[in-house]
């Protein structure tokens, strides 16, 4: 039986999560995105989280809170290109939504991310709003699609469900 562990990310996890950056590339991240995670690692604007499987981190997010905004923004939100498809994703997307609806300081309505449109779909499926398209969005080159997850619209008993399906995914 495989074991499934979210929990805060810690400095040891450095490695793993850089090794989980690389495992997506070329395809999720452009050029400069590396050093951008770099810094993310060093200095989180917000909480951070890994999905460890088995002891060892496959996944890897946080969220950070725009106070002036009434929202949180999601950051990174990457599973090793090894589990794709196998709930990780999901797991992890509906650890960080559930963290910004319990404690979230200051509390906060939205949860939006950018992200391409690649992944737009993929969260689009999880209840997210496509809000705008950028053409050309990230410094890379590749088009940005910004979407937004209403906070208020679902029940803590909703999310936690959605949050539970995900684990039985990934422990099936």
């Amino acid at each position: 039986m495989t074991s499934i562990l979210t929990r805060r990310y810690e400095d040891k996890d450095r490695a793993a999560v850089l090794a989980i950056f690389d495992s997506n590339l070329p395809e999720y991240f452009g050029d400069g995105d590396r050093e951008w995670l770099e810094e993310t690692l060093d200095d989180p604007d917000g909480p951070a989280f890994v999905v460890d499987v088995d002891g060892v981190p496959g996944a890897f997010g946080g969220y950070e809170i725009w106070e002036h905004y009434n929202k949180a923004l999601l950051f990174w939100g990457m599973v090793a290109r090894t589990y794709h498809g196998s709930g990780l994703g999901k797991l992890l997307l509906f650890e960080r939504l559930l963290h910004v609806a319990t404690s979230a300081e200051p509390p906060t309505r939205y949860v939006t991310v950018d992200t391409s449109p690649q992944v737009s779909p993929f969260f689009q499926h999880c209840g997210f709003e496509l809000t705008s398209v950028w053409p050309g969005g990230y410094r890379s080159g590749m088009d940005m699609h910004e979407l937004r997850f209403d906070i208020a619209g679902v029940s803590l008993e909703e999310l936690t469900g959605r949050r539970d399906a995900a684990f039985a995914q990934c422990t099936a």
